[in-house]
């Protein structure tokens, strides 16, 4: 009877560290997932910021293709 007792207790123990192992891979893998987000957010912001300078008439057209350019280059 002690000895199933012991037993059941290591098989407790070998879960527990089963179920934390999972949690931290899936923790892990939800923070790279939200750096990639928050990087493509700026981008598309940037190119947004871009856009509008040059419906404004802030900058020209031939400024406006070379920063859409640098812009969607880094991106890859």
């Amino acid at each position: 009877m002690v000895t199933l007792l012991q037993n059941r207790g290591i098989g407790d123990l070998q879960t527990t560290i089963i179920i934390i192992v999972i949690l931290l891979i899936l923790w892990v893998g939800l923070r790279q997932m939200g750096h990639k987000r928050k990087r493509r957010s700026f981008r598309s912001t940037s190119l947004a910021s871009l856009r509008k300078s040059y419906i404004n008439g802030e900058i020209s057209e031939e400024e406006y293709e070379k920063q859409k350019k640098d812009l969607t280059e880094k991106r890859k």
